[in-house]
């Protein structure tokens, strides 16, 4: 039986993997129409870091009942790694169709709005990974 922590990481992933592959069709238009190597280039970005965050989000879902966590600890890397996939979603894809990278703070509007999007993906995913990694170390012991 799938405990719920797993039900979580398993379903938001999968969104995660559909959104990015779903950025896969506005890539596929850059290049057919010649949009331009900008537009190109982050439409590619979106599709595969989302794809791949959203595989992350998955494997670590599968793995969670042979970690040694705490309640707390799951349960703060399941929120850390979906709001940290979501993050991403939100800064790559919206970073694309407007021809924004969000990179840094300036110029101040949308950009900073997706600059924050970066720094809650980059953020969660450290806080997650951190988690993680401490769960396997205490399957050592």
């Amino acid at each position: 039986m799938i405990g719920m922590p797993n039900k979580y990481l398993l379903l938001h992933g999968s969104i995660v993997i559909l959104i990015g592959l779903l950025s896969g069709i506005p890539m596929w238009y850059a290049i057919i129409r010649n949009k331009g190597k900008e537009a190109v280039r982050a439409w590619r970005v979106a599709h595969s870091c989302l794809v791949m965050y959203g595989l992350m989000i998955l494997i670590v879902g599968i793995v969670i009942p042979h970690l040694i966590l705490g309640k707390l600890a799951v349960w703060v890397l399941v929120s850390a790694l979906i709001a940290a996939g979501y993050g991403f979603v939100f800064a790559l894809t919206i970073g694309a169709w407007k021809g924004l990278r969000g990179l840094t703070i300036k110029p101040y509007g949308l950009n900073t709005i997706l600059f924050a999007g970066h720094i809650i993906g980059a953020f969660c995913s450290l806080i997650g990974i951190i988690i993680f990694i401490y769960g396997l170390f205490n399957t050592f012991k």
